[in-house]
Order: structure tokens, then C-alpha cells, then sequence
């Protein structure tokens, strides 16, 4: 078996959603990304019976956890995440300023198969709004802080089931890019059809 390991994390992507889960404008890409980790969470439990442990049970997956660490969010991709309003050179936060729903698309590399990059993508989540690190600058190397954020994303109709995270081989001959980014941001219901009879028809 070909060993695989992944390395990185570029091209982070997100776009703002509608209430029917499209994309609203246009997706925004984000430079400075340094870190993205991703968390998957669900519940199991052990049941007793006949004086002992009966059966393992789990509740499937319950959110997805993305956490991103970035040098420098701009007010443009504040205002997709955050709802934040920016005008006149100032980025305001106020008693209006609501998180919107956003779907997130990256990319890492694998190791065994470099040409080919290990697209991402989480469909419908929320951003906590970020911490903000600013230290003195020091004497030596300049040493800077990160923001980081916080989202969590949840289950979403896609034909026969639901789903959450969505992983892109482009290693693979029958992948495309198109009814990928088109499955995790779709700007239309025509558009996003497509891509889940696409998938459907080839998943086993």
C-alpha cells in the first residue's frame, strides 16, 4: 500500500449562504492561512445488560469543528463571516453584527501524489467571532500572531442523505472540480441537482 501523508493547507475559500443554502455574491479567497484543523464529533455510548456491557452504540456524526488559524482576516472576509459593515475605512462590530452561514472550500496536498491536491469542503456552518493577538514586536525576528477562528457545521440535504464534509480526490480519473465546488457552493438548485445526481450515480 502507497504511503500517503498530508502536507499544508492553501487556497482557503469561503462563500455566504442564503436560507436555501446557496451561495449569495461571490466566494472570496483568503491568503494567510496557516493552520486549519478539523474536528468530527458524535456520541457513543455502552449499554448493560445480563450483568455486563450489552452493546456499543453511536449516534453518527453530530458537527463538524472547523478551527483556522490565519494572519490577517480582511474586512472583506469579516463581513462574508461576521456580517460586519465596513465603509469609510472602518470595520464596525455592533449590536447588529450577526455571524452568517458560510460554506468552506480548502486545499491540502498529499505527500505520495503531489500533482494531485486533497480538495475539502464543509457545506453549512457558523464562525464564533475571532480573538485578537497583538504582540510587541520585540528585538529580534519579527514573530507575528495569528487570528483564529472557530466554526461549526452541520448536517445538509444532498439527495438521498446528509452530509457534511465532502472530501475531492483529484487523483482520481472521475473526479471533477466543477460538480465538486458546485456540491459544497452552489450558486443555483440546477446547478447544485447536477452535482448530487452526478455523485449518486457513481457512488457505491
Amino acid at each position: 500500500m502507497t504511503k500517503i501523508v498530508r502536507i499544508g493547507a492553501k487556497g482557503f475559500k469561503i462563500a455566504q449562504l442564503n436560507d436555501k443554502g446557496l451561495v449569495v455574491g461571490d466566494p472570496l479567497e483568503i491568503p494567510g492561512t496557516t493552520q486549519a484543523d478539523i474536528s468530527i464529533s458524535s456520541e457513543n455510548t455502552t449499554i448493560a445488560a445480563d450483568d455486563g456491557a450489552y452493546m456499543a452504540l453511536s449516534s453518527g456524526i453530530t458537527k463538524v469543528t472547523l478551527k483556522l488559524s490565519n494572519y490577517f482576516l480582511p474586512p472583506e472576509a469579516k463581513k462574508i463571516l461576521f456580517g460586519t459593515k465596513f465603509g469609510a475605512g472602518m470595520e464596525t462590530y455592533g449590536s447588529d453584527t450577526v455571524p452568517n452561514h458560510v460554506a468552506v472550500i480548502f486545499q491540502t496536498q498529499l505527500k505520495s501524489n503531489e500533482t494531485h491536491p486533497l480538495y475539502i469542503g464543509l457545506l453549512n456552518g457558523v464562525f464564533k467571532f475571532p480573538d485578537s493577538k497583538n504582540k510587541t514586536k520585540g528585538l529580534g525576528a519579527p514573530d507575528p500572531a495569528t487570528e483564529e477562528i472557530e466554526g461549526e457545521f452541520v448536517m445538509q440535504q444532498r439527495g438521498k442523505t446528509n452530509t457534511v464534509l465532502v472530501n475531492g480526490f483529484s487523483s482520481k480519473e472521475d473526479f471533477d472540480l466543477t460538480t465538486f465546488e458546485n456540491y459544497v457552493m452552489p450558486k443555483t438548485d440546477e446547478l447544485l441537482q447536477a452535482a448530487i445526481q452526478k455523485y449518486e450515480s457513481a457512488a457505491k
